[in-house]
């Protein structure tokens, strides 16, 4: 699935694929974010070896729409209300930004909790 604008020269099409990427990138930055959390499927790929762009992020489009749901590997320490706002402020206004589509919902899942700082991969 794609969000597509069409103009004098001819039609844009913006891949789910590249939405998330820009979101996981976005929540990623955010402070207290240790890694963004996988699916079974990217998690299944990544054992197989396999580097998945924009895991972490599910993307779900209705014409110029976008709805998001991203998984969070979160840093214990914080206020994981106020990290979760962060992260859905951020993703929202990169998406928005990069795409000029609105994004309707930015949905939040805290899938894991990590109490080291070297919790960071990749």
């Amino acid at each position: 699935m794609e969000t597509t604008e069409v103009n004098e020269w001819g039609s844009i099409h913006i891949s789910q694929r590249v939405i998330a990427v820009i979101a996981a990138a976005a929540a990623a930055r955010a402070d207290y974010v240790a890694d963004l959390g996988t699916n079974i499927a990217e998690a299944a790929a990544e054992k197989l070896g396999r580097t998945v762009p924009g895991r972490g992020v599910d993307v779900r489009i209705d014409g110029q729409d976008i709805e998001l749901t991203v998984r969070l590997v979160i840093r214990y320490g914080c206020r994981i209300p106020d990290v979760a706002l962060e992260v859905q402020k951020a993703v929202k206004e990169a998406v928005e930004k990069a795409t000029a589509c609105t994004v309707t919902a930015v949905h939040i899942i805290v899938q894991q909790l990590v109490f080291e700082e070297a919790g960071h991969h990749g």
